[in-house]
């Protein structure tokens, strides 16, 4: 019997361990990404420290039993997993974390997966933002997004970018987006201090169902970033670093300036200034022909250089960055310093109840900039002296101040406009010093199973300080200097802080049955902000004692004049906002979504019962993609349907910065003192507000298609969409028995309040992709983005239900019409007989003197209609190509420019165009210029005359680089490694003959040109 059971023992034993031997088998595979195998790629088996590495082709084996979970991870791409099956190899392809980031798209204040979106919204990430030689992220996102408008509105470094999403919804208010930086509503004014570096994405939200849930803020779209963060996974540290080097070169414009003998002879032609002292052959021997452009400007250049460190955990994660950014201008004494600090933390319990996050940024920033651009003050705007300096004027010519002063006063024009820029170029400096520093906490705790709590408190701090000072002795001292006044000169030091606060509590409910899920939250929002700005400029400065910048040098005043008595200023502006929103959303097995939500708003800008607007939305999706009428369509991967109504508030009814319109508010009357009134004694002005002030509003919808077909190979997206404006803040006429006189903002006998006209934006985007080639070796893909707008005003009751703006040119706004459209006569030649310009007049005859009636609405503006951009990404065995065309249509400028180098009033003082030689004498009658003393000559700026078309298509960015095979960097430290060559702003295909034809600038001549980048850098991880 023993003997029985032995043996039967040993069966069962021999049996078991069998059974458990056949439990672990080795399971073999290959780990790849889109670019091939991955050499030094993790494989764990989870729960346990049991893991190995792929080989020099990606292969692995490792000993894993059924029901083993096995984890796939690798530095910058995402951690996948695969379970044990029967199958004794898996094979795996991990994906980049920027790509997928784009599985998921925000919505509202929540991120939801790209399938169950129902939101109009796109999406741009990291790898087009990354190591792009821009100071501003804003400027690298030209392009790419449907419906959004981008223009670099200045080349000066570091410079804000102007952005329209959808066309311009408001005809007196602002038109910037709302900004976004993890989940804090951000100011849109202080991009120089962020590194590009750190962002992980960046969404552009656009239809009524994205825009809702932020209320006051985002009648004009939103742009959420999110910068980068670690991942929960098993514990590993992984570093980068980025370096570039890039030079800078000015975009010059296609007109045909007259050298230093051409400029001569028109002044002799002309019979005004150095020209007409000269006979032919003192002119055809004059040596001097100054290139005023080069001498100003010159190759700027840009450096780099970025650190991170990334930490995963199981239960906590961060991320770490440091950037310096250093680029000097191509005008002379411009440029800008950046330092950045990012630290984003992240952390979570065991159990994962509780959550946190603690995201916190340092930036310091240093700018010279070029002042006083954009205005007519020639003695101290460089661009102008460079473009408009007579090329027969030397800089050998100037020699101090002193004895330029004296040439000026001698010859008593500008024509040593250039020289006195020479002479501020030594003797004026400025510098801009701005520190920011942000800090972003959540916190979220799951009560119950579905039931979340959720806290986020954000803070902004913002300090700039701005000094400048003209020197004493200089020659814009000398200038300026009043009778009997000894000391000249100038320095202003301004001081400007800004705090930005924001809380949020939030709860939220999710459940999900059978193939119902819902969502459900509720919340309260309070935004504060905050500004504090004091100015002190001290006049008259000792040329002895003085050094910038430390107070020494200052004269005091005397009790027998006023000269050297400081001039000081103080401001403090504050706006508060709140908000209480509650959103709901369903979603049934993944085929049939809707999204509510109801947002009530306060703003501090209004009063009473004005104070709060209501905004709502609804949308919906169908995934027409798992009906089975679809599903048996094979080339169908993704087809989804949506659709979205609702408004949205705007309570920044007066352009400018967030504080515009606070201070005095538009809802009360506002009494001001005025000096030499009554009898030369003190008086008060008056400027009406209006009491019932409230909210702009903005009420539109939206129809979307999403699809991918083939796999993916080709993906897209089409939106039709409607936006209306109501409630718009425009002037209105008053009784003028009432008596105002009008003041800087607002003409005569006219109120600004509410009104009952309207602006329609209404338009379609279509995004498309498309994997011409795409195998083990080769990727081609080709992408595109267009987007129509049409934009129009109606309900305009005053003036005839018309709005003029501006002095020669004439905007218009009128019913019917686009907004600021040029209200002009049209130019129809040269008067053969006497050289006049000759114009058409309401009944389409010619005329020399056109009447206010003969102007014309022009019917388009300098918001294009047609926008977009293009491009193809190419990849062979590590080597790649990419381009990003942008474009835009149907948009017309006025170019002052070319119009100030045809006027005549220029000739003895400043440079012109050479067709200025060939204008209409007594024996030259055929010509297309008008006469040099055209009667009528000031009848052009009121013309379209020198309005142009600015449509243009422009090569944004190109790249070439090479990443080196992992399999190349196995034994060395190093995981990745790649090089790029790429350049911005390359050329232009444009009927524009201006500086840049994107530019929304009224006078480019007057301003900061845009710049060509050429960069070299190099990228690696280890």
């Amino acid at each position: 019997m023993r003997l029985k059971f032995k043996w039967i023992f040993s069966l069962v034993l021999a049996m078991s361990m069998q059974f458990m031997f056949a439990q672990e088998k080795t399971i073999t595979g290959v780990v790849s990404d889109g670019n091939g195998t991955l050499p030094g790629a993790n494989v764990l088996i989870k729960g346990t420290k049991s893991g190995v590495q792929t080989d020099f082709d990606g292969k692995y084996s490792i000993k894993a039993k059924t029901g083993d979970v096995l984890v796939f991870s690798f530095v910058g791409m995402s951690q996948t997993t695969r379970v044990v099956g029967s199958s004794t190899t898996i094979s795996v392809k991990l994906q980049d974390e920027a790509k997928a980031l784009e599985a998921v798209v925000i919505q509202g204040y929540r991120t939801v997966t790209k399938k169950t979106a129902v939101t109009a919204a796109a999406t741009v990430n990291s790898k087009t933002i990354e190591n792009r030689p821009n100071a501003n992220v804003l400027n690298t996102i030209q392009g790419q997004l449907a419906g959004v408008n981008i223009t670099a509105s200045t080349g000066q470094p570091g410079a804000k970018s102007s952005i329209i999403i959808r066309g311009v919804g408001t005809v007196n208010g602002n038109t910037d987006p709302l900004y976004v930086i993890d989940g804090f509503p951000s100011n849109s004014d202080s991009f120089r201090s962020i590194n590009p570096n750190d962002i992980a994405s960046l969404d552009v939200l656009k239809d009524a169902a994205a825009l809702s849930e932020y209320g006051s803020r985002g009648s004009n779209g939103v742009i959420v970033i999110r910068t980068r963060k670690g991942s929960y996974s098993e514990p590993k540290t992984t570093f980068r670093y980025s370096s570039s080097f890039g030079v800078n070169e000015l975009q010059k414009p296609k007109y045909s300036y007259a050298n230093a003998k051409q400029l001569l002879k028109i002044e002799k032609n002309y019979g005004a200034g150095l020209g007409s002292t000269l006979t032919d052959a003192q002119i055809a021997a004059y040596g001097v022909n100054t290139n005023w452009v080069d001498y100003f400007f010159n190759q700027g250049t840009s450096t780099s250089h970025n650190i991170s460190i990334q930490n995963n955990n199981k239960s906590i994660n961060s991320y770490t960055s440091a950037s310096f950014y250093d680029q000097q201008g191509v005008l002379e004494s411009t440029n800008l310093k950046r330092f950045t600090v990012r630290n984003n933390l992240n952390g979570k319990s065991d159990n994962e109840k509780f959550k946190y996050s603690i995201n916190t940024a340092f930036g310091h920033s240093k700018n010279n900039e070029a002042t006083n651009l954009g205005t007519g003050a020639i003695n101290r705007n460089y661009v102008t002296g460079a473009y408009l300096g007579a090329p027969y004027v030397s800089p050998n010519q100037y020699q101090n101040s002193a004895q330029l002063f004296e040439l000026y006063k001698a010859d008593g024009t500008l024509l040593y406009t250039p020289l006195m820029l020479v002479d501020k170029l030594k003797k004026y400096k400025n510098l801009t010093e701005e520190t920011r520093i942000d800090v972003a906490t959540e916190l979220s705790y799951e009560f119950a199973k579905g039931f979340t709590g959720r806290v986020r408190t954000s803070g902004q701090l913002l300090s700039t300080r701005f000094h400048q000072a003209e020197f004493p002795g200089s020659f814009n001292a000398l200038l300026f200097l009043q009778p009997g006044q000894l000391f000249g000169g100038f320095e202003d030091i301004n001081q400007r802080r800004e705090f930005l606060f924001n809380n949020l509590f939030q709860l939220e409910y999710n459940k999900t049955f059978g193939k119902h899920t819902f969502n459900l939250s509720a919340a309260s929002e309070y935004n504060h902000s905050r500004l504090n700005v004091n100015n002190f400029r001290q006049r008259g400065l000792d040329p002895k004692t003085f050094v910038p910048d430390s107070g020494s040098g200052y004269i005091g005043d005397t009790s027998a004049n006023d000269f050297y008595v400081p001039l000081i200023s103080a401001q403090q502006l504050r706006n508060d906002l709140i908000g209480y929103f509650t959103s709901f959303d369903y979603d049934f097995d993944k085929k049939y979504g809707v999204v509510a939500s109801f947002r009530r708003d306060g703003s501090s800008r209004f009063v009473g019962a004005n104070q709060f607007g209501n905004f709502w939305s609804v949308g919906g999706r169908w995934n027409l993609e798992e009906e089975g009428f679809i599903k048996s369509i094979d080339f169908i991967n993704v087809l989804k349907l949506r659709g979205s109504i609702g408004t949205v508030g705007n309570q920044r009814i007066v352009d400018g910065t967030i504080y515009q319109g606070v201070n005095p508010p538009a809802f009360t009357d506002i009494y001001s003192s005025s000096n030499n009134a009554y009898n030369n004694g003190t008086g008060y002005n008056i400027a009406f507000g209006y009491p019932d002030l409230k909210w702009e509003t903005t009420e539109q919808y939206n129809i979307g298609l999403d699809f991918e077909l083939y796999k993916g190979r080709i993906r897209g997206s089409f939106d039709h969409y409607n936006k209306k404006t109501v409630n718009l803040f425009l002037q209105e006429p008053i009784v003028p028995g009432v008596g105002f006189p009008g003041n800087a903002s607002l003409p005569a006998n006219v109120i600004l309040k509410n009104s009952d006209a309207t602006v329609t934006n209404k338009g379609f985007e279509l995004s498309l992709g498309v994997d011409v080639i795409k195998n083990q070796d080769v990727t081609l893909t080709l992408r595109a983005n267009g987007s129509v707008n049409d934009n129009k005003v109606n309900g305009i009751k005053a003036n005839n239900g018309r709005i003029l703006t501006g002095t020669e040119p004439v905007y218009i706004t009128q019913n019917g019409g686009g907004i600021r459209e040029p209200f002009v006569y049209h130019y129809i030649g040269v008067n053969p007989v006497n050289g006049n310009l000759l114009f058409e007049d309401i009944n389409g005859n010619p005329t020399e003197a056109p009447k206010a009636s003969d102007r014309k609405a022009f019917g388009k503006n300098n918001v294009p209609k047609y926008q977009g951009g293009f491009g193809f990404d190419f990849d062979y065995k590590g080597f790649f190509l990419s381009s990003t065309f942008t474009f835009a249509q149907d948009v017309y400028r006025f170019d002052n420019d070319l119009e100030n180098l045809y006027d005549a009033g220029n000739i003895g003082t400043f440079n012109v165009t050479d067709d200025l030689a060939n204008a209409w004498t007594a024996t030259n009658t055929t010509s297309n210029i008008p006469s040099l003393n055209a009667a009528n000559s000031t009848a052009d700026n009121s013309s379209d005359r020198f309005l142009r078309d600015a449509s243009y298509v422009r090569l944004r960015n190109a790249q070439i680089g090479y990443r080196v095979p992992r399999a190349f960097l196995e034994k060395t430290f190093l995981t990745d490694l790649s090089f790029t060559l790429q350049g911005e702003n390359l050329f232009n295909i444009t009927k524009w003959r201006g500086f840049d034809p994107e530019s929304s600038r009224v006078n480019d001549v007057y301003q900061y040109p845009t710049a060509k980048q050429f960069t070299f850098g190099v990228d690696l991880k280890f």
